[in-house]
């Protein structure tokens, strides 16, 4: 929560500049309030739209092309360090991780991995909300592919087959 808090104090403080050009720029034209708060408005409308294009931006190359290669990444990192594989189909990700982590009898490199993908997923989450449930997600997609072989289709869990 006081992550949360401290980077809407830190967005709030970064319109602070905005607000001194526009004063600045209203100063030089000799402008009234009324065309401060236009200036303003601009400003951080202008803003407010560019922080917007970013976002959809960042999330269409994120669908496109990073979370591929985020996938790949992880299985790359699990295959080339042969890690084992899962006792149970119940285990999580971060579970694994743990118990391989854990392991004394395991070898040292295959720790040091799985403390390497653990470390990767908890910094992720430093960078904010929605980068750090991308990265975790494609995390437990490569420890899905990486368990099972290659994906293969399966129902959603709403539907009920017998």
């Amino acid at each position: 929560m006081s992550e949360t808090q401290s980077k809407l104090w830190f967005s709030g403080v970064a319109f602070i500049p905005y607000a001194v050009l526009a004063y600045g720029f209203n100063w030089l034209t000799k402008g009234s309030e009324h065309d401060l708060t236009i200036t303003i408005t601009v400003f951080l409308g202008g803003r407010l739209v560019y922080g917007l294009i970013d976002n959809v931006t960042a999330a269409t190359v994120w669908r496109l092309h990073g979370r591929k290669r985020a996938v790949e990444a992880f299985l790359k990192l699990m295959r080339e360090n042969r890690m084992p594989r899962r006792e149970s189909p119940a285990h999580s990700l971060g579970s694994y991780l743990s118990y391989v982590d854990s392991d004394c009898e395991s070898n040292a490199v295959i720790r040091s991995a799985a403390r390497q993908i653990s470390t990767v997923i908890e910094q992720s989450h430093h960078y904010g909300l929605m980068g750090g449930n991308r990265v975790e997600k494609a995390a437990q997609e490569a420890y899905e592919r990486y368990q099972d072989g290659l994906s293969t289709f399966r129902l959603p869990d709403w539907i009920e087959t017998e």
